[in-house]
């Protein structure tokens, strides 16, 4: 089984760009779902659906994150957001004695809030 979430946001194509800039690829679209297409990150996929009236855009209740494997990815997110002049802040969340990690977190086109978090430290 796959989950496949599905946000809903102001303008699905520049929510769609905002992912192609960390490296996500085109999943899906076509004209039998207009105002929806989707991306792909390894083996995840997230829609992207025009908000309506009946399903407004993402507002809060939910921590949109992305798990990096490496410092250097950490680095990229970071650069891409300085290249391209993204709303964003460096976070270092700790647990305990066995959990320390930097995290970006990324203003997207419709508001919401990406976190990548970077590897463990510890």
């Amino acid at each position: 089984m796959q989950i496949h979430p599905i946000m809903y946001v102001r303008d699905q194509y520049a929510e769609r760009d905002f992912y192609r800039l960390f490296g996500f690829q085109d999943a899906y679209e076509g004209d039998e779902f207009p105002g929806f297409l989707a991306v792909r990150c390894g083996e995840a996929i997230i829609g992207l659906q025009a908000a309506s009236a009946m399903q407004p855009a993402y507002a809060s209740g939910l921590r949109w994150q992305f798990a990096l494997t490496t410092a250097q990815e950490l680095d990229e997110v970071i650069a891409t957001c300085n290249r391209h002049t993204l709303t964003h802040r460096i976070v270092t969340e700790e647990g305990g004695t066995r959990f320390r990690t930097q995290l970006v977190a990324v203003e997207s086109p419709s508001g919401i809030e990406v976190w990548f978090e970077g590897p463990n430290e510890i």
